[in-house]
């Protein structure tokens, strides 16, 4: 009899052990390893990202595919009566569709999340709403203090620096957040001055209703650094020193696409306020037709953007890097 309980108490050990085994928490780190899509949907372009990616450790593996598409939605708002047009939405959803096709044949989730102009648009919750529909694709308006939140962590998963000791400065097309963390809390600037919208009041100031500031000249420059120095004055305490005191990380189009192309700038280099004062200088009585790529009318603008900014928050150097909110969502398990 006691050889017998022996026996039966081997087997369920035998049964125990294998039956975890198949657990994918105890039988390989491979569990947390995902194949995943990000959409960006900003105001002024869409960004993909689909990297098989570690979940755990935030990190990417590899980087599958990576694109932005000049979807500008946030002209078009400012052209259309505060609504997003038909003709975005058909070229976004082809978008999408043709992405989903590509990875058909593979076990891929894609999600993604929209942003300013989406919250400001009057149709903007249902044009993606419908997009979600009949893409049948996870998608979402997020608040600017979720957008900030994604922008950091998609920082920390490139860089691999530690969180407590970078500012995260994220710009686009109608919004800016900066954030920092202290003691495992985040705090935010979350702004409303960003590149398009930046361009917009310049063309405001200039008595138009459409087009491109360029040239802006010198007295209208002058104007936009006062505008926005006296946004700069409204962010927080706790931003500004972080500001001084932290590694600054540039992400986003602006900073690593505009900036960092108009600077001349290999991967990895930062950039500083001079750098950008000697360009702005020049750049500011061009025409579009000196520049190049697919959005001319806000290149000087963003010169004058981020140098002013800069200026108003004594940071000395920023460090761009190629990361957009696509990045951060493959690491958010909230949206998958």
């Amino acid at each position: 009899m006691l050889l017998m309980k022996k026996n039966l108490f081997c087997l369920w050990v035998i049964f125990f052990v294998s039956s975890c085994s198949t657990l994918p928490h105890l039988s390989s780190p491979y569990h947390c390893e995902k194949l995943r899509g990000g959409i960006d949907i900003g105001s002024g372009s869409t960004k993909v990202l689909v990297a098989k990616v570690n979940k755990c450790e935030r990190k990417i593996i590899t980087v599958v595919e990576e694109k932005n598409f000049p979807f500008k939605f946030k002209e078009a708002l400012h052209l259309n009566n505060r609504r997003l047009p038909e003709d975005l939405y058909e070229k976004i959803k082809s978008m999408i569709l043709n992405l989903k096709q590509k990875f058909k044949d593979q076990e891929i989730q894609f999600s993604g999340v929209a942003t300013e102009v989406f919250r400001e648009a009057d149709n903007g919750t249902s044009f993606i709403t419908r997009l979600a529909k009949e893409t049948k694709s996870d998608l979402r308006v997020v608040d600017q203090e979720k957008e900030a939140e994604l922008g950091f962590w998609g920082a920390v998963a490139v860089t691999g620096k530690k969180p407590e000791e970078i500012l995260v400065w994220d710009i686009g097309g109608g919004s800016m957040q900066m954030t920092t963390m202290r003691k495992n809390h985040l705090f935010n600037y979350l702004g409303k001055l960003a590149s398009v919208s930046l361009k917009n009041s310049i063309l405001t100031y200039q008595k138009k209703t459409r087009g491109s500031p360029n040239p802006i000249g010198k007295y209208t420059a002058l104007w936009a650094k006062q505008l926005i120095h006296d946004e700069a004055l409204k962010i927080d305490t706790v931003i500004k020193e972080d500001a001084k005191n932290k590694e600054v990380i540039g992400i986003g189009g602006v900073h690593f696409y505009s900036i960092k192309n108009q600077l001349n700038l290999e991967d990895s280099h930062p950039y500083s306020q001079y750098q950008l004062n000697q360009q702005a200088k020049e750049r500011v009585n061009w025409s579009d037709q000196r520049f190049s790529g697919s959005y001319k009318e806000t290149e000087a603008s963003n010169l004058l953007l981020v140098k002013s900014f800069m200026e108003s928050l004594k940071i000395e150097t920023v460090l761009p890097i190629k990361v957009n909110l696509a990045t951060g969502i493959l690491f958010d398990e909230n949206l998958w």
